[in-house]
């Protein structure tokens, strides 16, 4: 099976504040990464906080455009700018930390959700109620929630309202940024629960970046140690997880109490 994405040789660096006019340089972020995905794999990548995570999820979403290297999407280059106009661009979508600043505070639920269908399928309204419908009860709420605006949803009710969205036109890929890692432990749980189940239900494929090794052995088949910049360590399945060898994998491992 070939593979649906490809990082090949990435690199990406940013100009480090507070230097001379003349004198600044740069940090590099993301160091000569390559790896691959295919349909129906949930890839999860562990790092801590800075160690760069965040922009490759950036780069893989075309958000940031790498300084060397290229990212394919079903053989397509992200960094181009056809691409971004292509029809390709919908079989991309992404679910991020931050639900409030992921979603318009004038838009109700029902809008929010409708952002991509409204975008790429321009449904008529009746269909475009009926999806919205069938998208909330994918996600565990009930049509009452159509009117709601962010501010009258819990943390974890606006991001299945996010998770709604991001399905929404049947994306072949999803990237998950730290989705569950500000909701209370109880809700992590239920969130959890709600992208395992859509995992089956619709043969999604996923990265998962996370700094909790605890949500990747949840979801995730295939595990990528992220450090300052680098790939330390690729765990291809999950079940051998305890055989890392790596000190920076170790130390994760090691974190987890009884792991």
């Amino acid at each position: 099976m070939s593979a649906l994405l490809q990082v090949e040789q990435v690199s990406k660096s940013f100009l480090q504040p507070h230097q001379g006019l003349f004198s600044r340089k740069k940090n590099k972020v993301i160091n000569n990464v390559s790896f691959s995905l295919k349909q129906g794999e949930c890839l999860g990548i562990i790092g801590e906080s800075g160690s760069g995570k965040s922009t490759l999820g950036k780069l893989i979403l075309g958000l940031e455009k790498p300084d060397t290297g290229k990212i394919l999407f079903n053989g397509q280059d992200t960094a181009k700018r056809a691409w971004k106009c292509s029809s390709q661009r919908r079989n991309i979508s992404a679910v991020f930390q931050d639900y409030n600043a992921s979603v318009n505070p004038y838009f109700t639920a029902a809008n929010i959700i409708a952002e991509p269908i409204d975008i790429y399928e321009k449904l008529s309204s009746t269909a475009r109620k009926k999806r919205i419908d069938q998208l909330l009860e994918q996600v565990g709420l009930d049509h009452s929630f159509c009117q709601r605006y962010a501010h009258e949803m819990s943390g974890g009710q606006l991001q299945r309202i996010c998770i709604a969205r991001a399905i929404a036109c049947h994306p072949q890929f999803i990237l998950f940024d730290e989705a569950v890692s500000s909701l209370d432990i109880s809700v992590q749980t239920q969130i959890l629960s709600l992208l395992a189940d859509l995992q089956k239900q619709l043969n999604l494929t996923s990265i998962f970046i996370t700094h909790d090794l605890t949500t990747i052995t949840y979801l995730c088949n295939r595990v990528m140690f992220f450090y300052q910049g680098r790939i330390v360590e690729q765990v291809d399945d999950i079940a051998e997880l305890s055989n890392v060898r790596h000190d920076y994998s170790k130390q994760l491992l090691d974190s987890i109490l009884g792991f």
